[in-house]
C-alpha cells in the first residue's frame, strides 16, 4: 500500500512538472498559435513518463484552452498572445533548450520583472543549434528588441555569430546572458558558481571516504566544463587519483544515444569498482537511477551519488539525491532586473553587471560515508 502511495504521489509530482512545461511553452510563444503541440508518444519518449501521466497533463492544458485535439491530425495550440503585448516594448529572450525543471521557473522569474514595468518577452529555443541561434538574433535585430537575455548555444565553443554580436554591441542593446558566456564575446552573464560548486561536492564524496570517483559530464556548455574542472581540481588537491576511463562525455546532439540502456550498461561496466558517481544534472542522474534500479543496484548503500540543480526529479522513495541549488526563479528574476539596469544606464558596456550565486546544496541522503569500512 505504502509503495503504491509513493508511486501516486510521484506520479503527481511529474504530471505538474509536464503540464508546467507546456503551459509556459505556449503561454511564453514558443510555440505559437495553431502550431503543433507534441504528441503524447512524443512527451511519453522525451520525458520518460507514463501515457497516464502524459494524458493528464494534456487533459489540463486542454481544459484551460491552451490546446486543441483534432482528431486524425494531433494536437495543436489555441492560445493567442495579448493584443496588447504589440504596443509594449519588447525585451528578447534566447534559450539554448528548454527542460521540464528548469525552463518555466527560470522564465517565470523574468517574466515577473518585465511584465512589472511594462514589457513583453519574445521568447526563441535554438535546440542548441548555432544556425537558429542566429536566425533568431536577426530577427529580435530586425524587430528592434530593447534589450535581450540570452542562453548561450554551444557555449563551451568560441561562437560563430560574432558579426550579429558586433551589431549588438554597435547598437548599443543591452545584453546579459544567463546560464553561461562565450569565449569570444564580452557580454556579462549572470551564472550558477559551477566550478565551486563541483569542488564542494566532490570534497564531500572524498570527506567521506570515497577515493574512486566516476562522473557524467556534457562537454558542450560552458556549465559542464565548469562541472568537470572542480571536481577534477578538488581530486588533485585532495590527492585523489583521476581515471579517464570513469568519465562518460556527452552532447544534447547524442543524448538520447549515450543514455539509452546499452550505452549506460557499459558506463557501469567501466565504474564498477566506483563507489561515488558525481552526475552533470538530476536529469542524468534520474536517468542513472533508473538504470541502477533495474540491476538491483542501491543508491547510497552499494554507490553514492551527487548532482546539480535540486530539480527533485532524482528522488525515489525516501532517496533524496545531494545536489548543489540551482536558484531558477531568482536567476531569471535577477538578470530581468539587472538588464532594466542596463537600459537605464547608457554606459553599461563599460559596467560589470554580472552575478555568481553562492554554492547552496540541498538536504540531500545519497553519499555513504565509508570510512570505517
Amino acid at each position: 500500500m505504502a509503495k503504491k502511495m509513493c508511486n501516486e504521489a510521484k506520479g503527481g509530482i511529474k504530471y505538474r512538472k509536464l503540464y508546467n512545461w507546456g503551459r509556459t511553452l505556449i503561454v511564453s510563444g514558443v510555440i505559437k498559435n495553431n502550431e503543433k503541440f507534441p504528441s503524447e508518444h512524443v512527451l511519453e519518449k522525451k520525458f520518460g513518463y507514463s501515457r497516464q501521466t502524459v494524458r493528464n497533463a494534456l487533459n489540463q492544458l486542454e481544459k484551460e484552452g491552451l490546446i486543441s485535439r483534432v482528431r486524425g491530425s494531433g494536437t495543436y495550440v489555441s492560445y493567442k498572445n495579448d493584443e496588447e503585448d504589440r504596443k509594449k516594448k519588447h525585451i528578447g529572450l534566447i534559450l539554448s533548450y528548454f527542460s521540464d525543471y528548469l525552463f518555466p521557473q527560470v522564465y517565470e522569474g523574468i517574466k515577473s520583472v518585465l511584465e512589472e514595468r511594462g514589457f513583453a518577452i519574445d521568447v526563441a529555443v535554438t535546440k542548441n543549434r548555432l544556425n537558429d541561434e542566429a536566425i533568431y538574433l536577426e530577427g529580435l535585430l530586425k524587430a528592434n528588441v530593447s534589450g535581450l537575455i540570452i542562453e548561450g548555444t554551444r557555449s563551451s565553443f568560441p561562437n560563430p555569430n560574432i558579426r550579429l554580436y558586433k551589431e549588438i554591441e554597435k547598437r548599443s542593446i543591452p545584453t546579459i546572458f544567463i546560464h553561461n558566456h562565450y569565449s569570444n564575446q564580452t557580454f556579462d552573464s549572470i551564472e550558477m558558481s559551477d566550478s565551486q560548486a563541483s569542488y564542494e561536492l566532490t570534497k564531500r564524496l572524498i570527506k567521506n571516504g570515497h577515493k574512486r570517483i566516476g562522473g557524467i559530464f556534457k562537454y558542450d556548455d560552458v556549465q559542464g566544463l565548469e562541472r568537470y574542472r572542480g571536481f577534477i581540481e578538488c581530486l588533485s588537491d585532495y590527492g585523489v587519483k583521476f581515471d579517464d576511463d570513469c568519465i562518460r562525455w556527452y552532447s544534447t546532439k547524442d543524448m538520447d544515444e549515450k543514455l539509452t540502456t546499452k550505452s549506460l550498461s557499459k558506463m557501469y561496466r567501466r565504474t564498477r569498482d566506483c563507489t561515488a558517481m558525481i552526475m552533470y544534472n538530476d536529469e542524468i542522474a534520474d536517468y542513472y537511477l533508473e538504470f541502477l534500479e533495474s540491476k538491483a543496484i542501491s543508491v547510497p548503500r552499494d554507490l553514492s551519488m551527487v548532482s546539480f540543480d535540486d530539480a527533485r526529479l532524482a528522488e525515489h522513495g525516501d532517496l533524496k539525491i545531494l545536489s548543489a541549488v540551482h536558484p531558477k526563479f531568482e536567476l531569471g528574476r535577477l538578470a530581468a532586473k539587472n538588464l532594466l539596469k542596463m537600459l537605464n544606464d547608457s554606459h553599461w558596456q563599460n559596467k560589470n553587471y554580472s552575478h555568481r550565486f553562492p554554492v547552496v546544496f540541498n538536504d540531500g541522503n545519497s553519499v555513504r560515508d565509508i570510512r570505517n569500512i
